[in-house]
């Protein structure tokens, strides 16, 4: 996997063959990560917006991070 975008202690957005995958540093007193591969509407918006895209992105990961749980890779 390669790293495009690293955010220290925000985000690192890969890429492999598969796609984009965003890993999102989570939590205050533990700290986390929540890694998932970015669906086409995000890949979309992230291709369109870049980074501007991806800080809305970690913000709404870490905000409603529950929501991502499911999409963890």
């Amino acid at each position: 996997m390669k790293e495009l975008i690293n955010k220290s202690w925000d985000y690192v957005l890969y890429e492999n063959e598969n796609g984009y995958y965003f890993s999102v540093v989570c939590g205050t007193t533990a700290v986390y990560d929540i890694s998932f591969q970015l669906s086409a509407m995000e890949t979309t918006e992230f291709l369109k917006n870049g980074d501007n895209y991806l800080a809305i992105l970690s913000d709404k990961v870490r905000n409603n991070n529950e929501e991502y749980f499911a999409r963890r890779k």
